[in-house]
Parts: C-alpha cells; structure tokens; sequence
C-alpha cells in the first residue's frame, strides 16, 4: 500500500501548479511558514494519517488508509508508517520494509524535512508556473486557517489542494488533493471495457492528517545500534539482533573506510 500511496502522490506533485490570488505573496508566506514547522523542528513528534480513495467505477473502487508517527530533530528523521520505517541521523540513512523484510542502509539523505510531504513541492511549483489556471481561496476556520486551490476547467489533471493549519503556530493540520488519472492498471478487464473506462478517467484523492504534536523527550530513535553493527572480523557491518531474519543491504558503505567506532557489535556477538 505504501508504494501505491508514494506514487499517487509523485504523480500528483509532479503536475505543474499554477494559481490565480488576489494576494498571492500573503499566500505563499503562510506555506513557507506552515513547511518551516517540518524543517526547522527540533524534538517534534506527531502522528499523520493517510487516506486514499478513488471513485467507483465499473465495480472498481479503492480506499487504503495508513496511520504512523514522526519524530524531527533538525535534520534527523525518523519515520513508521504501517510496516514500513525510515531513520536519518548525521552518519547513515535506513529504509526497512517490514513486509518484505528487507533493510537497506545508506548514504542517501533526505535534504530538507519538508520534502517528506507535497506541500513543498506544490509551493514551488506554484511559484514557478503561476497563470490564471488555479483559483486560491483563503479563509478563517475557527482556530485554523485554510487555503485552497482549485482548478478553472475539468481538463486539468490537477483538480483540488487544500492546507489546513493552526493560526498560531503554523503547525499542519491537514492537506487534501484531489486528481484525475486515467484507469490503465486493471489488465483482468476486456479491452471493450477498458477502452470505455479510458474515456471516462477516474478522480482520485489523498487526504493527509497531521494530529498529536508533543515533545520529545529522548533521542534514542536515531541510534545506528537499532539497526546495525559493526562485525570487526569481517569489517561489515550487519543487521542488529531486531532485523537479524531481513535481507540486509549497505549500498555503497560497507568497507573499512566506512567504519564507525561508535557503533558496537552486540554484547552476545550476534
């Protein structure tokens, strides 16, 4: 699911935005701050669900939903959602896939804490590709505040965006998307059916929750030892006793130029 959720939102993010506002440099002040939460956070937690659907369609209809939790400390990063994990710290990057119990560590960082999420992406392409396409509202909610972007014609893939956010804090309290995407991946369908179905392209949508902020208070999250150690007679490093069973993949890292003394073989010797 995580995979059919990373793509959707690829896809969505990689359409380019354009906006129209009668006062667009206000509007991109409140994104940058809301994306500033994420990159400029240090002890911060909180829980996101994801919410994915689609309409119904010749009996077709999708809805996945997946809950995790987040932990930023400047540009530390960790992250579980459903089986899937990911940790940054300052040494090495890690990707365990809990159903395919599979680990592979890294060097490959993630840049800025706000590129975990579409806003980022959304804000620069509305920066780069603003004309009169999209329609921006911007409104009071009670305590939070929203903005809204929404297409002029149904010819653009690209239909609905919407950022909810505490008025104070700029702290996220929920994203909206909504797209159209033509069905091409049901290949049990006839061709009569499918060819039909191509003519009527299908509205997707992902909803993203933010929701439990608190403070950390311990870092142990960030630890290499969660994940590995260093086997000095083989000058490898491998998997910890936790992730023992999964395939374990070092790209590019493993080698006695890569040896971080720091990091410890188990007491047991694993």
């Amino acid at each position: 699911m995580k995979r059919l959720l990373i793509t959707t939102v690829s896809l969505v993010i990689a359409c380019r935005i354009a906006a129209q506002a009668p006062n667009l440099d206000s509007v991109k002040t409140e994104l940058y701050k809301v994306n500033k939460v994420f990159d400029s956070s240090i002890y911060l937690g909180f829980n996101v669900d994801i919410i994915y659907s689609s309409d119904t369609l010749y009996g077709k209809y999708e809805h996945e939903e997946m809950t995790g939790n987040y932990i930023l400390n400047n540009k530390n990063i960790f992250y579980k959602m459903g089986s899937t994990e990911y940790m940054q710290n300052d040494s090495f990057a890690y990707n365990v896939y809990g159903e395919d119990k599979m680990m592979i560590m890294t060097r490959n960082f993630v840049d800025a804490n706000s590129t975990l999420f579409p806003l980022k992406d959304f804000v620069d392409s509305i920066i780069t590709w603003y004309d009169s396409a999209y329609t921006i509202t911007f409104r009071n909610d009670s305590d939070a505040k929203v903005i809204e972007f929404t297409a002029n014609r149904d010819s653009l893939p690209y239909q609905h965006f919407a950022v909810a956010y505490d008025s104070t804090s700029h702290y996220p309290i929920k994203f909206e998307m909504s797209f159209i995407q033509e069905l091409t991946d049901y290949p049990d369908m006839p061709d009569s059916i499918l060819s039909a179905i191509k003519q009527r392209p299908v509205k997707k949508s992902i909803t993203i929750l933010f929701s439990d902020y608190y403070n950390v208070e311990t870092l142990d999250v960030f630890k290499d030892e969660n994940y590995v150690y260093f086997d000095r007679m083989r000058k490898k490093y491998k998997p910890s006793e936790k992730f023992r069973s999964y395939r374990f993949v070092a790209d590019g890292i493993n080698g006695e130029d890569d040896y971080d003394p720091t990091i410890e073989a188990p007491p047991d010797g694993n």
